[in-house]
Order: structure tokens, then sequence, then C-alpha cells
């Protein structure tokens, strides 16, 4: 029987953050919240306080890499061989646990990390190979984990998943999905866009996010693999780039974010944006 522990990162959580934690927070071995708040507040005060989380806190937002690596040591620590990685606001699929927990069985062998599907479910039951998956609802192997190097710090945000993805290829290890289970998530702040009977969306990042999504995404097309990252880095410049300017607010300071991105991605100057 493989021991799965479950991580999820922190970020000003609010009451909401408490009910999707609990409802998968008894699944596993061991359930680690990592905080990377900028303070802390009465939500991360509840982890803290209840003995049925290991708690930790980076004492300010050091990044999703650098919090994930801090719950995946305490995980390896106590000898569990995958972690689920969770992103606060993402709902897990609690009473399919059991089902998921046969194919990570039955995976685990073949598959250095083993996604859930995101925002819709098929009744296709078989495993799915994919170069890359996001870091929400993923069931990865510690000790391959530490194989390729763990997260990207530098990184600090975006993209993360996806450099990792790359360096589970470089060492010949495959990511697959279950398109049969699916986790409830939402990227950015969605604004819906209406055009030619057909439904679009535009992310409606926050200036800093978008700073990190353009320096990452192009660093990682210009400077470590054109071929892998073309497709992410293209719908970056000519699919959200464009939604971005045509749909949402505060245009000019986003844009304004995005070029230093760049700027900073040809400097190689990575890291946290101070």
């Amino acid at each position: 029987m493989i021991k799965i522990g479950s991580c999820t990162v922190l970020y000003n959580p609010d009451s909401s953050v408490i009910s999707n934690i609990e409802t998968y927070s008894s699944l596993f071995d061991v359930c680690v919240v990592v905080d990377n708040s900028d303070s802390i507040n009465e939500f991360s005060k509840y982890f803290e306080d209840n003995p049925s989380f290991v708690y930790i806190s980076m004492h300010g937002n050091q990044g999703i890499a650098a919090a994930i690596n801090a719950g995946v040591e305490y995980l390896n620590s106590k000898g569990m061989d995958f972690v689920l990685t969770m992103d606060q606001d993402s709902q897990f699929p609690s009473k399919e646990f059991e089902k998921i927990y046969s194919l990570i069985e039955k995976y685990k062998d073949e598959y250095s990390l083993i996604g859930l599907d995101v925002n819709k479910v098929s009744y296709d039951q078989e495993i799915k190979d994919v170069p890359y998956w996001i870091t929400s609802g993923n069931f990865v192997n510690i000790r391959d984990f530490y194989k390729v190097g763990q997260m990207n710090e530098s990184l600090f945000i975006d993209y993360v998943d996806f450099d990792l993805g790359y360096r589970f290829k470089q060492a010949n290890l495959k990511i697959g999905y279950l398109p049969g289970y699916c986790i409830l998530h939402t990227i950015g702040n969605p604004i819906e866009i209406q055009f030619l009977g057909k439904t679009f969306y535009a992310l409606n990042h926050s200036p800093i996010r978008y700073y990190y999504r353009y320096r990452n995404s192009y660093y990682l097309y210009h400077y470590v693999d054109k071929k892998f990252f073309k497709k992410e880095y293209h719908r970056e410049i000519f699919g959200s780039l464009i939604k971005m300017i045509l749909f949402e607010k505060n245009r000019k300071e986003k844009l304004k974010m995005i070029k230093k991105g760049i700027q900073d991605a040809t400097l190689n100057h990575l890291g946290k944006f101070e």
C-alpha cells in the first residue's frame, strides 16, 4: 500500500479555504498546509492550532515552488511515497477517492506524476499521457521529484509546473492524467467573453501575475527549450495578451509589468519581484 500525503499552499486564506481542505484532509496519511501569506490571519491560525494538520509557515510569500518544496521535504521525512499538491481554492473529488487511490496504485510504477482533470470529467477511465500538468490536483512520486531536482524556486510562481514537466521528460519519466476524475479550479479572475456565439475567457490576472507569467514563459521558451515550451509561450503572446488588451481593465499597468517581465527574462533576473 502506497503512502500519500497532501500538500496545500495557503496565501491569505479565507473561510472557504478551510472547508475546501477539510473535504480531503482526512483521506491522506499526512495533511500539510504551507503558509505563504503576507501576514498570519485567523484562518491561517486555524490550521496552525489544529492537530489534524501539519502547519508550515514560510514567513511571507516565498513563491509556490519554495512552499511545495518545503511541504514535500516534510512528507519525505515521514516516509510518504506520493504527494498530492493542491491550491487552496481547488476542490478535490473526495467521494471518488477510493477509485482514484486504486488507479494511483495501478500506475505508480509507470508514471511519476498522475494528475486529475480540471473542471471537466469524461467517461474515459484510461490514463492519458501528457508532457506536463498544472500543479493543483497532482499526485507526484516523491522519489522522482527529488530525482529531477524539485520545483524551480527561481521561477517563484507561474510555469513552475511546466518546468517540472520538462525536467521529468528530460529524465524519461512519464506524466499522465485521469480524465474520469477532476478537481474544480479557477485560474485568475476570469472575464467571460461572448463572440460569434461562442464563449471565451480573459484571465484578468493582477499586474504582478502578468509579470511572472510573461517573464517565465519568455525565459523558458527562449533560454531553455523552444520546442517544449512553444505552445504555452505562443498562447501567452497570441491569446492571453490580445484578450487582456481588448477586454481587461488596468491595461496600462499590466502592459508595463509584462514589459518588465520580458526585460528581466532577457537579463536572467528571476526570483521574487522586488
